[in-house]
């Protein structure tokens, strides 16, 4: 069986991080082991979240699994809160990193702007760690943050490919932006890697829910360490997402109800 690590934070309310992607990339059939960076007693769109910082923990638990000889076929990094986690991130790459596929979701803004709580110094760092990836899968906002490029509400092709060459710039071997429009009525995601283009939609709903980023990446981390293209795991999690959504209520702080859609998912989306 094929193993990944994924390494963010857990919000232990409101469905987002490590709690929705332990299950979707475990429906997919893959082993994920958690490198916890932080625990909140909600995500940061609920009022106060009590959170502790794990960042002495995490570093501890690499050394652990270091000794113990431990081995991943795919490293995921999600949200990080400061460029000291970044550090961290790369210390999981270079001491576990020689075999893995490394797929980064640099987790630091939407509509334009950085989430609250991160500064300015996390856009450079962010930048450094995305150049290690084989696949880097930033939203709009943020691949617009770490090009320099300015950032736009429509995501055309044109500007989704304006990003794309800016990430690639960067170092990354491959990039799949979130929030792409490919046609009309639909959102979906837009792919290059310097030879081969791709992109692909659904339908595009009329709200938005938070975790769905988080559950994107872990379907598509998943779906290529099953052998799927990028392109073929990147549909099957913008699929998963629609319906994830369509069967959530309409207070979307309580993340998606993707539960229901795990024997879809399992299914490799056939049934």
């Amino acid at each position: 069986m094929k193993q990944i690590v994924t390494m963010q934070d857990i919000s232990c309310l409101g469905k987002c991080s490590l709690t929705v992607m332990l299950p979707a990339v475990s429906a997919m059939g893959v082993a994920c082991a958690v490198l916890p960076t932080a625990i909140l007693s909600t995500h940061t769109a609920f009022p106060r979240p009590a959170v502790t910082d794990l960042t002495d923990f995490a570093g501890k638990a690499l050394e652990q699994w270091k000794a113990i000889g431990a081995k991943f076929d795919g490293i995921l990094t999600g949200y990080l809160a400061d460029p000291a986690q970044v550090e961290l991130a790369c210390r999981l790459i270079d001491g576990f990193g020689q075999d893995a596929m490394l797929i980064t979701d640099p987790a630091m803004g939407d509509h334009g702007k950085l989430y609250s709580g991160l500064s300015p110094e996390m856009i450079p760092a962010m930048a450094s760690l995305c150049a290690k990836a084989d696949l880097c899968l930033p939203n709009l906002t943020e691949a617009a943050l770490m090009t320099g490029l300015p950032f736009r509400d429509t995501a055309d092709l044109a500007y989704c490919r304006e990003l794309a060459q800016g990430m690639l710039a960067l170092g990354c071997r491959a990039v799949m932006l979130t929030g792409a429009e490919p046609e009309p009525g639909q959102v979906g995601w837009f792919y290059a890697d310097g030879e081969t283009e791709a992109f692909g939609g659904v339908e595009k709903l009329p709200r938005s829910c938070h975790g769905t980023g988080d559950l994107f990446a872990a379907v598509t981390a998943a779906g290529i360490l099953q052998g799927m293209t990028a392109p073929e795991a990147g549909q099957l999690a913008a699929e998963f997402i629609r319906r994830c959504m369509l069967a959530t209520p309409e207070d979307s702080r309580w993340g998606v109800a993707f539960e229901g859609e795990l024997g879809w998912l399992a299914a490799g989306g056939a049934c």
